[in-house]
């Protein structure tokens, strides 16, 4: 699999219209969906585990390439279907400084904690258009019903308390972009 993913700074015509706004915003991906779907928000939790970053996750949070980070696997969910796939990578000294946040979210969504806490703090937004054979396109679209030719995601980070984590969000075919 092809992991080498082109993430850059969003830049208006790179990317497409109906979705520039959705790549670029940065209050809550959370309440945007609550307010943006017909069927009801909820959150699918697709596992957490301790796993090796890709390559590139490294780089972004300065990691060793054998350094073992906490990871979190959602979709958010409009009733049934998927509109995002989101992985949070949280490093070992993050995850520790802070564990009671993450072990008890389950199927709550991280976006909650992060939004409603004054003291976190968002970096840069970066964006990527994902094409398959890529690791994160193949995870996003595990469980939907066809492949389209690309998906775009975003990523930034967040510190909470001077601590990073690396928020990747992946946006599915079935969002109705408006």
């Amino acid at each position: 699999m092809n992991n080498l993913i082109k993430w850059q700074r969003p830049q208006r015509r790179l990317m497409p219209k109906n979705l520039a706004s959705w790549l670029t915003g940065t209050g809550s991906l959370t309440r945007r969906l609550q307010q943006h779907n017909q069927y009801g928000f909820s959150v699918e939790l697709l596992g957490n585990s301790w796993i090796k970053p890709l390559v590139d996750e490294c780089l972004q949070l300065k990691l060793s390439l054998n350094e073992l980070s906490y990871q979190r696997e959602v979709r958010l969910l409009d009733g049934d279907e998927a509109n995002v796939y989101a992985r949070t990578i949280i490093p070992r000294t993050t995850y520790l400084a802070m564990q009671h946040r993450f072990n008890n979210l389950g199927n709550k969504s991280l976006g909650e904690v992060l939004f409603t806490d004054p003291t976190v703090q968002r970096g840069p937004i970066e964006i990527a258009c994902l094409k398959p054979g890529q690791w994160l396109y193949e995870m996003a679209i595990l469980d939907e019903p066809y492949r389209p030719d690309e998906l775009w995601g975003r990523r930034s980070h967040f510190y909470l308390q001077g601590k990073v984590m690396l928020v990747n969000e992946i946006f599915l075919p079935k969002l109705e972009w408006r």
